[in-house]
This record gives structure tokens, sequence and C-alpha cells, in this order.
């Protein structure tokens, strides 16, 4: 009974040969993989094959782009632009076209400055007046002679560089004067701002662009993310399918194929923020601007504009952050010694008195309307007046 009770019933030979152990699981686990890595592999051949054959067939280069960030992004708004190494993108080079959703004339020259249908009377060897800032500046939803520095242009009787870039940052905005100015030699330089570019001075990607940034730094102004990244979608923008698969060209083709370009290109890409310092970015730019100033000997002239909000509506908390914002830009700049324009203090009178009167000759959907561009030119060109003394 008891060499019974303790014998092992894995030595018996009666039992079979034991089927318990480390080494059967690993058998097991090996076999199970075998079946799984097979298939896998010829998927994965398969799937690379049709890519490069669907690349090879539409001349698509080999490159890394996410076609559904690229889909999503800035870069395919309704202007055309390039990327940019220093500034993230610009207008596109030597472009003129109608095709956009205003129907409106665009064109550029060769360093993406928007140019005129009217050329000035006169055409001296250096530009008179070099004009930097957002879409406000660029001429949003107007042709080419309707935007602001096309109308100072004719004022003056001599050329206006129109740097603006629609989406930029005041930071954007201030390298791009800091590029230009010593090649173009101006003798003014007009920054114009709207209080939406100071935050952007905060962000690192807009609308699916990558854009460098200043960081606070000891006090001090500190370039990041420069170069910019061509396109860098992040899986919180686009979930984890669409940043992956985004790359495939392959995948892009049959999205649109089978019609599920509802979910494949939806939403938008969000902000990327890297700070909550734009109000202090911003001031410090102004010290930039002074140093341009004094190393171009071109007078600088910080303009602030507006929504139209800001003048249908004066009292709401968004307005009247802006309004304090922008000013609080102003006054920094004048501390360094430039000269500044509120245009809201001029038009906030009128604006009371009959706001859809103002709101329908002053704006469009989005942008001014050309009534409202002839308003800020003739700010602008009061402002220089007193700047350049009478000259």
């Amino acid at each position: 009974m008891a060499s019974g009770r303790g014998k092992s019933k894995f030595k018996d030979p009666s039992l079979g040969s034991p089927t318990l152990g480390s080494g059967g699981r690993r058998d097991g686990r090996r076999t199970a993989a075998g079946r799984f890595v097979k298939p896998a592999l010829i998927l994965a051949i398969a799937v690379g094959t049709l890519e490069i054959g669907a690349r090879l067939l539409d001349t698509i280069p080999f490159v890394s782009r996410n076609y559904v960030a690229e889909r999503l992004s800035l870069l395919k708004s309704a202007y055309p632009t390039v990327y940019d190494p220093d500034l993230g993108y610009i207008p596109e080079p030597s472009y003129s076209s109608s095709a956009n959703p205003w129907s409106v004339q665009v064109t550029t020259d060769d360093l993406g400055l928007r140019t005129t249908q009217k050329p000035p009377a006169i055409a001296p060897d250096s530009v008179a007046v070099l004009a930097v800032g957002d879409s406000f500046t660029f001429g949003g939803e107007v042709s080419d002679s309707e935007t602001w520095p096309a109308r100072l242009s004719e004022m003056l009787e001599a050329p206006v560089a129109n740097a603006g870039v629609f989406g930029y940052g005041l930071d954007q905005s201030v390298l791009r004067a800091e590029r230009l100015a010593p090649a173009l030699s101006p003798w003014a330089i007009v920054v114009a701002f709207k209080h939406e570019d100071i935050l952007r001075t905060e962000l690192v990607q807009r609308a699916g662009v990558e854009k460098p940034y200043f960081e606070l730094v000891e006090g001090q102004l500190q370039l990041r993310n420069s170069p910019p990244q061509k396109f860098h979608p992040r899986i919180a923008q686009l979930g984890v399918l669409r940043t992956a698969a985004g790359y495939s060209y392959l995948a892009d083709v049959a999205m649109r194929g089978f019609g599920f370009t509802d979910w494949w290109y939806a939403g938008g890409l969000t902000e990327v923020r890297a700070h909550q310092d734009g109000a202090s970015v911003s001031c410090l730019l102004m010290r930039r601007l002074r140093a341009l100033e004094e190393a171009t000997g071109a007078r600088v002239l910080v303009v602030a504009q507006y929504v139209a909000r800001a003048f249908t509506d004066p009292t709401s908390p968004a307005t009247q952050s802006e309004l304090a914002g922008s000013r609080q830009l102003l006054d920094c700049a004048e501390t360094q010694g430039l000269a500044t324009i509120d245009t809201y203090d001029a038009w906030a009178e009128p604006a009371a008195r009959n706001q859809s009167a103002f709101l329908s000759r002053m704006f469009l959907r989005s942008h001014m309307s050309p009534a409202g561009n002839q308003a800020v030119a003739d700010a602008v060109a009061d402002g220089l007046f007193q700047v350049l003394g009478g000259d």
C-alpha cells in the first residue's frame, strides 16, 4: 500500500509519455508562431509589391509623406505654398492664378511676394516699403490690386513688397522681415499683426504645418524647431491607423477608390502648443525689430489690425482680451522706440454708429474688403508720413 501510494503516475509505462512540461509548451508556441509568421510575411510581400506597383504606375516618388496629413494641412489650403526651412512655408513663388474658393487673382514673384495688377507709376531701384504680416496683409479673399500693400503702393507711387503670409504667427512675420529687409533695402518696414498672431507664437504646429518658434530662456529668445519638419502628423491628431497607413500611397488610392474619403480625410489637424508665453515672446520680438531697424536703417512701423468681432461685439470677453493683448504689444513696441498704429481707435466710433453698414463695407467673410484694405492703407500712409517726417 505504501509503495503504491508513493509511486509516481508519470513513471508508470502504462500511462504513456509525459504530456506536460516547459518543453511541450515551447514547442506549441513555436508551431503557432510558425503558422502566423508565414502568412503575415506573404501578406507583407504582397502589399509591398502592390505599393511599389501603384507608385510606379502613377509615377509617385518613393519619399516619406503622409497623404492624410498633407490633405488636411495648411499647405493644401486655398492658396499655393511651398516648404521653407526657415519659416515653415511661404507662398509659392512665380505663381499666377484665380483658381481659389473666391476666384480672385493671386500673383507672386520669384521671392513668393504677392504682386499687384497695377504697377506703380515709377520704379525706383529699391523697394520703398516692406510689409509683413498674416493673411490680412497678404490679402485674403481679395485680388492682387485690392490688398492694402497694393493700395499703399498706388498712394506712394513706389513699390511696396507684400510679404504677408496667410496663417503666420508674429514670430514668422519678424523672421521673414529679417530675411527680406537686407536684400530689398526698403526705407520702411510695416509689421502688421492681429492678436491671434501673438497666440500663434506659442505653436510648433498649426493646421498640420510645422513652424519655428521662440522659447524664453533666462529672459532671452531662443529659436526652436528650426528647420521645421515638412510633415509630422501626431497620433493624437489622426489616430493610429491613419498615422501609420497614411504613408501608403496604395492605402490612399484604395480609400479614395472605395469611397471612404469621408473618414479617411475627416477632421482637421489640431494645433500643437509648445508653451504659453506668447505675450512675453511677442514683446521681446519688438527688440529684434528694433535691432533690424538699426541694422538696415529702415524705419519700423507696427500696426495692430482686428477681426470683425472686435467692432461688432466690443464688450465680449474675446474682444476685451484681443484689445488688451494688442495694446500691450504696441506698448512694448513703443518702449523699443518703434512707431505704432492702432487701427481700432479710428474705426470703433463709426462701427458703433451703424454696425451692419460698417461690417458690410469693411469686411468680407473673414478678411478685410477692398474698402477695408484701403482704410488700412490710408492709416499706414499717415503713419509713414509722421515717421519719416513728411518725406
